[in-house]
């Protein structure tokens, strides 16, 4: 070889050798860096300290974020999030297709199903503060699992996953780290929140798309999205050993295209709509605001959680209003609950001839509800006195003509015998009576398995007797008005359950509209995961809702029966206005 040839190739070689290390230092991200942040804000800020939340758990740490993480607290104009209430009128019509300068925030969700709504909204709203995609798990019904450390989290999702094989043999390594147990499928159902409730206002303001699957290949192969030297994934052309980021179990750190946020409590970091230096954080560990966030270059911000009703406190005006919005918008729109809400409703005689209660039992299986129950029925039974009372006074007010005095008006006389609360009444009499005034009908949500025998309930049984359950509603429609409970909420194990035969038995059974609903991932029956939406929405129809204290479930009740009457008034009003025309 020439000596002209072998300088052209040392030339080559060495210039290869300057790409190929460029290419590693632009990989490498490990950090944030803080020439992200303004040294001094020109913005006034007015701060206006939130009421401390009562105290749920005393034995929450301190998060101490790695000290190469500087998340300050001062703001430029360009970084603050719109805040022109027209966007709470004008729809902001968002594309499905992915930008690959599109930035995106994602969580995991935990604990009972009304908690996940909680986390859901919570991150509807930051995803608005931080103009991001919000990628969303899917709601997890039945048995739940409660918080954990983020890898535990993801574990639990990934469990989950539709793709997952049903003994999760892939896992054993890990359900034997976390000592943990394979799920039994036939006791919870996936579903994307979308399918449950109405997220159309919510997706008029942000973009938000389903989480399929909860591992990170998923992240990498779907938006792009790749953590230092293509950890996570399956693809070997992203894997470079050597650029991978050391993965941390708790704390805020940056790895590839992702900065974490992994809480060691449920009470992790706050997240402030205004930046102070000092902040209440009541009985959360840290505190972040989202012009910070809102500055962040990372493709992903991913939390372990949004858990709480106090975790985005709120003091500006129309970030207010944009949350109480995206709250009274997020009404059932699932098809078999509402189909299913109308013919019980219709069955106590429409909407507004009954009072609705919910009494709280297991709570999933936690044992706190079990135990006050009987204070609890006790002080729903004595609402219910207060509020019949009033309605009576008024009624009395308007028509001076009934007489207080009048039997025919007043509640039956407590019943002292015990067999009684076993003895349903006739439903339809109730209903004539209740349109009548004679007697007040009361629709009961509950989760207890057998209220008709749990002495607990005795009081509500002999005081109103017109008191009903779904199982006793649909029991009386059986032929069966002595049955006090329901003892099977499972799928109808039939041979000919697609027969017409079978179908005819089913809708006889009144069962029909939500046996047909299938788990996605066994193919059995969603009744008794679709039943507790049912009974609460049935529950929001009546003139008068009483819940049970303490009970997340009864505060989105109570919510659902106000949205109810409140468009029923406005409708009303208008039917009245085109009268008049």
């Amino acid at each position: 070889m020439s000596l002209r040839s072998r300088t052209t190739l040392i030339c080559f070689v060495f210039i290869l050798y300057l790409i190929y290390t460029n290419l590693r230092q632009t990989r490498r991200s490990p950090t944030i860096p803080n020439t992200l942040y303004s040294q001094n804000s020109t913005a006034e800020v007015h701060h206006v300290p939130p009421s401390r939340p009562p105290t749920l758990d005393t034995t929450t740490t301190a998060v101490n974020p790695p000290s190469n993480i500087s998340l300050n607290t001062t703001i430029t104009s360009s970084s603050l999030p719109s805040t022109n209430l027209e966007t709470l009128d004008t729809p902001v019509h968002v594309s499905n297709k992915i930008d690959p300068d599109e930035k995106f925030l994602t969580f995991f969700t935990h604990s009972g199903f009304q908690n996940q709504l909680i986390q859901v909204e919570n991150g509807i709203l930051l995803a608005w503060y931080l103009n991001r995609t919000l990628i969303l798990p899917k709601a997890l019904m039945g048995e739940a699992f409660g918080w954990s450390l983020f890898n535990k989290l993801q574990l639990e999702h990934r469990l989950r996953d539709k793709e997952t094989t049903e003994d999760c043999e892939e896992y054993i390594a890990d359900l034997n780290k976390w000592q943990i147990s394979c799920p039994n499928r036939e006791r919870y159902a996936m579903l994307p929140f979308d399918s449950i409730f109405d997220l159309s206002w919510a997706k008029q303001h942000v973009k938000i798309v389903v989480r399929e699957q909860a591992n990170d290949d998923w992240l990498a192969s779907t938006f792009g999205i790749v953590r230092a030297g293509g950890a996570g994934t399956k693809d070997p052309l992203l894997m470079v050993e050597e650029d991978m980021v050391k993965e941390q179990e708790y704390g805020s750190y940056v790895d590839g295209d992702i900065l974490y946020f992994r809480g060691n409590t449920r009470y992790d970091w706050r997240i402030f709509d205004t930046p102070r230096k000092r902040q209440r954080l009541g009985k959360y560990a840290d505190a972040l605001n989202i012009y910070d966030l809102r500055r962040r270059k990372e493709k992903l911000i991913h939390f372990s959680s949004l858990f709480g009703s106090g975790k985005l406190p709120i003091r500006r005006p129309e970030h207010y209003d944009f949350l109480r919005s995206l709250q009274r918008s997020l009404v059932y729109q699932h098809p078999a609950v509402l189909k299913m809400t109308d013919l019980i409703v219709d069955k106590l005689g429409g909407h507004g001839n009954f009072i609705g209660i919910h009494i709280c039992h297991n709570r999933s299986g936690d044992g706190w509800f079990v135990n006050a129950l009987p204070e609890n029925i006790l002080n729903i039974v004595s609402r219910i006195n207060h509020a019949v009372e009033s309605q009576r006074r008024q009624q009395t007010s308007l028509d001076p003509g009934l007489d207080e005095n009048d039997d025919s008006s007043t509640q039956p006389r407590y019943l002292s015998s015990t067999s009684a609360a076993m003895e349903i009444p006739d439903l339809a009499q109730c209903v004539a009576s209740a349109k009548n005034g004679k007697r007040t009908l009361i629709y009961v949500a509950t989760d207890a398995r057998l209220p008709r025998l749990d002495s607990a309930f005795d009081p509500l049984w002999k005081l109103y007797p017109c008191s009903f359950t779904i199982h006793d509603i649909l029991g009386q429609e059986e032929g069966n008005s002595n049955r006090g409970g329901f003892e099977d909420d499972g799928d109808l194990e039939t041979d000919d359950n697609d027969d017409d035969g079978a179908a005819a038995a089913a809708a006889s059974m009144g069962w029909a509209i939500l046996d047909k609903e299938r788990n996605p991932t066994t193919g059995t029956s969603m009744r008794k995961f679709l039943l507790p939406l049912v009974d609460a929405s049935i529950s929001s129809r009546g003139w008068f809702f009483i819940g049970s204290k303490g009970s997340t479930f009864s505060g989105y009740i109570h919510r659902i029966h106000d949205i109810h009457w409140s468009n029923t008034k406005k409708q009303d009003l208008a039917s009245v206005a085109l009268t008049d025309e």
